[in-house]
């Protein structure tokens, strides 16, 4: 069976090894610094109990849908095992192998991904022209990772084909598609006038929402957007 104590022992080494790695979170290890952008390895429980699945994730902590640090972000790599070793995608607590290849595969196949990811500039432009990822993010996604990148004009022409969906004042059944349209409905106004103070200003809102009284929020080193850089203000 999967349990919080055997996926503690399959990290250890790992956490040992990379001190830029820490626990946070249900069964995630985040590298540091965390920012805007969060770097996760994250393991998962499955419908077998005989094994355990992992991934690394970027999360995106000022989206509109993100709720929680425990959020998985849309682009994502599965970590799988060594070849030569059986269980493809599943890591089998019964097979003693497991231990040092955990180590060997994430820090070959998600950590040296990860860790040159370290702006927001980066994580979003890799996330956006990694050709695994671009099918899953969808014209939410770029609306607001390009008012964080002070894309304002590629933001506006986003706006302008999707705005229309969010309504001050809409009430929806699902709560997360209300949080959703109560926050993406504050966007439209700031961005058509080019206040990058107000749209920055709700990007650090949302992060804030996403990670303080989170198992995070020690490790958050929150930074500005390049919305805020002098040198997106010409743009």
């Amino acid at each position: 069976m999967t349990t919080i104590k055997k996926i503690k022992g399959l990290a250890k080494s790992l956490l040992d090894r990379n001190t830029d790695l820490v626990a946070a979170g249900r069964n995630s290890f985040w590298l540091l610094p965390v920012g805007p952008v969060g770097r996760l390895i994250h393991l998962d429980r499955t419908s077998n109990p005989a094994y355990c699945v992992a991934g690394w994730y970027l999360v995106e902590f000022f989206m509109p849908g993100v709720r929680s640090s425990s959020s998985l972000g849309r682009c994502s790599g599965r970590i799988a095992r060594s070849e030569g070793f059986e269980g493809g995608q599943g890591w089998f607590w019964s097979d003693p192998t497991i231990y040092d290849d955990f180590v060997t595969r994430v820090e070959e196949d998600a950590l040296a991904i990860l860790r040159p990811l370290d702006t927001t500039r980066g994580c979003l432009d890799f996330a956006r022209t990694r050709p695994a990822t671009v099918g899953r993010l969808g014209l939410d996604w770029h609306l607001v990772s390009c008012i964080a990148l002070g894309e304002l004009d590629e933001a506006r022409a986003i706006w302008s084909k999707m705005g229309k969906q969010y309504r001050k004042g809409a009430v929806m059944e699902d709560a997360h598609w209300q949080l959703i349209n109560d926050r993406t409905c504050l966007i439209g106004e700031p961005l058509m006038a080019n206040d990058r103070a107000a749209l920055a200003t709700l990007l650090h809102r949302w992060e804030a929402e996403t990670i303080v009284g989170s198992p995070l929020e020690p490790f958050w080193r929150p930074s500005p957007f390049p919305l805020e850089d002098n040198a997106s203000a010409g743009r």
